[in-house]
């Protein structure tokens, strides 16, 4: 195999991935941030920008698949040099982490909120106002677990 071709082509893609995923995840918490401000106003409309939603997950799966799948590439390429550096094994923890976090944390708010969605407005205020609130928590924890990954792979240290 040619390294020399076959590397930069799979860090390429392993760059898509990570976009997908990031840019998904943006767009989700600008959705939304969007969503909140018209949820106690126009439910409706709120519905209709919450569907806007489902097939979000979609897309992150497929740029996580992306991500792995190439990353995998990369390392069987480079005879998994990378493997042995302490910036490498922080940066898998924090992707395993990223992962973890969206199916078991945000997807499960994301269910529970369109289940009171869909129950036509049956739903207790301190269960939303703690969905908002585990959201907010959400977004924000994958948005730093994105940036501290390419902050490990800009910045890597021994």
């Amino acid at each position: 195999m040619n390294t020399s071709l076959f590397l930069p082509a799979l860090l390429i893609l392993h760059l898509t991935g990570l976009t997908i995923m990031a840019g998904t995840t943006i767009v989700d918490f600008t959705v939304f941030k969007t969503f909140w401000k018209h949820f106690d106003d126009n439910t409706e409309k709120s519905k209709g920008i919450l569907a806007g939603t489902s097939k979000s997950s979609t897309l992150i799966g497929i740029g996580a698949a992306l991500l792995v799948i190439t990353g995998i590439g990369m390392m069987a390429l480079t005879h998994g040099v990378f493997g042995e550096q302490l910036w490498f094994r922080i940066k898998i923890g924090i992707v395993l982490v990223l992962m973890l976090n969206g199916i078991i944390f945000g997807r499960r708010q994301g269910q529970k909120l369109r289940m009171i969605m869909n129950n036509n407005g049956a739903y207790l205020t301190e269960q939303v106002d703690q969905i908002k609130v585990n959201l907010n928590i959400f977004f924000t924890v994958q948005l730093i677990l994105f940036f501290s990954i390419v902050f490990l792979s800009v910045f890597k240290f021994s």
